[in-house]
């Protein structure tokens, strides 16, 4: 019996602890919404629904991509993607390898597209240009995360798109196809294409 106690007090003693500082830095800085606040904020639609010319959509008003969960997610700017059919309605991204949400993408089986009204084009930008792993962007952007189970997507979209990852791959030199003259060539691998299944489509009401 002293040997089996002696044996917990080591265990418990070789056991890593946290400070304070740093469960506080587990926890987000602002308190997702509970996802009964996304069916009293917006109404579902199905894909054929969706009245947005896709070019402008996604080339013009641009989208964050957002993966991850209540406890820990990212969000990222990108104006690279499309919608079309693959057995399913499908959405389609490109992320660079060295962006933080692309480390979420990598480990989660879902991700959102979120879309907003162009008043809140400063917010976009900031979420293009900075960090997650440097800044907080949604204490800093001022948007409200909303946890939709599963996924992250934000309570000031106009727009939610849930996807459900079906297939994922690098860009290769080797299968790119440029214009004619066209010397330059993307980076071999540095983007990462990821089709999602097309599960939810939420509208502001």
């Amino acid at each position: 019996m002293r040997i089996l106690c002696w044996l917990c007090l080591l265990v418990l003693w070789s056991c890593p602890t946290l400070t304070r500082a740093e469960a506080e830095d587990e926890k987000p800085s602002v308190v997702p919404l509970p996802p009964k606040e996304v069916t009293d904020r917006f109404k579902s639609i199905a894909p054929e629904e969706i009245r947005d010319n896709t070019f402008k959509l996604i080339g013009h008003d641009w989208m964050i991509i957002s993966a991850g969960d209540e406890t820990k997610f990212n969000g990222m700017t990108a104006s690279w993607g499309g919608f079309g059919m693959w057995r399913h309605p499908v959405a389609f991204i490109l992320v660079y390898n060295t962006r933080y949400t692309y480390e979420f993408l990598e480990k989660e089986s879902y991700f959102t597209l979120s879309f907003f009204e162009e008043k809140y084009r400063p917010q976009l930008k900031l979420f293009g240009t900075k960090s997650g792993r440097e800044v907080d962007k949604v204490k800093e952007s001022g948007l409200t995360p909303l946890s939709l189970k599963p996924g992250m997507a934000y309570a000031e979209a106009r727009m939610i798109i849930q996807c459900k990852k079906i297939y994922a791959d690098r860009t290769r030199v080797e299968c790119w196809f440029p214009k004619k003259g066209e010397t330059s060539r993307p980076e071999d691998g540095a983007h990462k294409l990821y089709f999602g299944e097309i599960v939810g489509i939420w509208i502001r009401k």
